[in-house]
């Protein structure tokens, strides 16, 4: 009977240990996002044209970015795809762009983590972590129509890529390779102050 007690305590004790185990790790993560959105650097990120038919899945509008490029060294040369780090610096505009890529560990917070490829002499390619913007069901709709018409009126870039104009961006903040969105803005406006806008102009016809 002790054996059997004993037996159970143990199982007990192992089940908080994992339950608390389980627990942690998604703790972890939102306190790390919810930390970067108080203390991060903000950066604004121009976005640019995406596939209307892929900007839009359920909840969230896809988002896609103008300056996700940069030239390697001549360490690089033979390139390939993984993780890399990203220094940022502000244009003229005050817009995010590269300043630094590393394969080693950057610090500062201006520095985010990115998946990457490249090959040959080509620049390395960016894919940035946050290109999902979320919204609540009832103004998803109209945000993706109204994110997907400010996205078609746009110039190009240095390289002469097409590319959205610089008031259609997302503010982010970064720290310690980090990034989490703050804002999508339309048109110089927050989407939800775009959406509310567009929703009252309908009533009003």
């Amino acid at each position: 009977m002790k054996k059997l007690t004993k037996n159970v305590k143990v199982r007990f004790v192992l089940f908080v240990v994992f339950a608390m185990a389980t627990l942690a790790a998604p703790l972890s993560i939102i306190w790390k996002y919810e930390n970067t959105l108080r203390h991060g650097t903000l950066f604004k990120f121009r976005t640019q044209p995406v596939d209307p038919y892929d900007a839009f899945r359920g909840r969230y509008v896809t988002l896609s970015f103008a300056d996700n490029w940069m030239e390697g060294t001549d360490t690089d040369s033979e390139k390939g795809s993984g993780i890399l780090y990203v220094r940022l610096k502000r244009d003229a505009e005050g817009f995010a762009v590269p300043a630094e890529v590393s394969r080693k560990r950057l610090s500062r917070d201006d520095v985010v983590t990115v998946d990457a490829f490249g090959w040959g002499g080509h620049p390395w390619q960016f894919n940035y972590p946050f290109d999902r913007y979320y919204l609540p069901e009832d103004i998803a709709p109209m945000a993706e129509q109204l994110y997907r018409e400010a996205n078609m009126r746009g110039g190009a870039n240095s390289r002469g890529e097409s590319r959205a104009k610089a008031d259609t961006y997302v503010t982010v903040r970064v720290r310690n390779g980090v990034g989490v969105i703050e804002e999508l803005w339309l048109n110089g406006v927050p989407v939800r102050e775009a959406v509310r806008a567009q929703m009252q102009k309908q009533k009003t016809r």
